[in-house]
């Protein structure tokens, strides 16, 4: 199930977190009050590993064969687990970043 918008309970759309997630993780604006959430630190975290140590483990296993024959599973798994990233990462309500003392501390 997607996750809503904290502020009015919107459904997010898939696409929308799909795209964050290869836009590097860039906010996403509810459609419906346009409040802006951001992904949490430990989804980033998830979604670096769960990309990454695929990767890496088919590059160490497989470095015996060509390049065409590496590069195809490699894609293949970025492309999968990417089709699933939007349904375990977390977005929260990003603080708002007005500066209400005028860069003043």
């Amino acid at each position: 199930m997607m996750q809503r918008c904290a502020e009015c309970n919107q459904p997010f759309k898939w696409n929308q977190f799909y795209k964050s997630l290869w836009l590097a993780f860039r906010p996403v604006t509810c459609r419906n009050c346009a409040t802006v959430h951001k992904v949490a630190s430990a989804s980033r975290l998830l979604a670096t590993l769960l990309l990454l140590v695929p990767v890496i483990y088919i590059t160490i296993f497989m470095q015996n064969l060509g390049l065409g024959e590496v590069v195809l599973p490699i894609a293949a798994v970025v492309a999968l687990v990417s089709l699933g990233l939007p349904f375990l990462l977390k977005y929260e309500k990003a603080k708002s970043s007005i500066d209400t003392n005028n860069g003043n501390r």
